[in-house]
């Protein structure tokens, strides 16, 4: 069978002036997972990653933790979606949401709700619609061009992969939310391609982190 290992990046950095860079503690998950996958004698072909830092730097600290050096491949219909443009566009939500995680989950759900209910597409750049569609090419070409027995790596973010695994559960939005709501930084998620198709085989596996490195944002 050949496989995807969707990956989801290291801790970034909230709460700060730049969301889009990984903490001290989210390279050493990148590199956790590498060195999970050479323990495992996984032989990825390809490693892939959206356009946006934090992904790279997430590939990047896999890619130390293989061992062994691997050509990085941008694909940014893996980008995450834009969390701010939807707390932007939802009225009179709670300010405190750009520091305190919690408040920061209810409003992004209560915004992602909106985002996904079609009645206000002019409020976004990105609709719900759009955003799907791109993480269903992205994935459709990420399996689609793999060869027989050959591994690959995308490293992406919590909604874009909760998407892919929906999908391929046949959910929908509610399933999404659910997912995306638990997804952790350097999580694994495993996708196969055999002979009966494409199948989701495991979410969110942090089997290679310990328990104090287990971060949500």
């Amino acid at each position: 069978m050949s496989v995807v290992y969707l990956v989801r990046h290291g801790q970034a950095s909230f709460g700060t002036d730049d969301y889009d860079r990984l903490s001290d503690l989210g390279k050493k998950q990148s590199r956790n997972v590498g060195q999970m996958l050479a323990r495992l004698e996984a032989s990825p072909s390809h490693l892939v990653h959206g356009d946006m830092l934090r992904q790279r730097q997430t590939a990047e600290g896999i890619v130390s933790g293989l061992g062994s050096e691997r050509d990085l491949h941008i694909d940014s219909g893996w980008n995450e979606f834009n969390a701010s443009e939807l707390l932007a566009a939802l009225p009179d939500h709670d300010p405190r949401a750009k520091t305190d995680s919690r408040i920061f989950q209810k409003v992004l759900e209560e915004a992602s709700a909106r985002w996904a209910g079609g009645k206000n597409d002019g409020d976004y750049e990105e609709t719900f619609a759009a955003f799907t569609g791109r993480v269903d090419r992205a994935l459709d070409k990420a399996v689609g061009t793999l060869g027989s027995g050959e591994q690959k790596i995308v490293v992406s973010s919590s909604g874009a992969i909760a998407w892919a695994a929906a999908q391929l559960l046949g959910g929908g939005f509610s399933q999404w939310l659910a997912l995306n709501r638990v997804t952790v930084n350097s999580g694994i998620t495993k996708i196969v391609k055999g002979s009966t198709g494409v199948s989701l085989i495991s979410f969110n596996d942090h089997s290679h982190l310990p328990l104090d490195q287990v971060t949500y944002r």
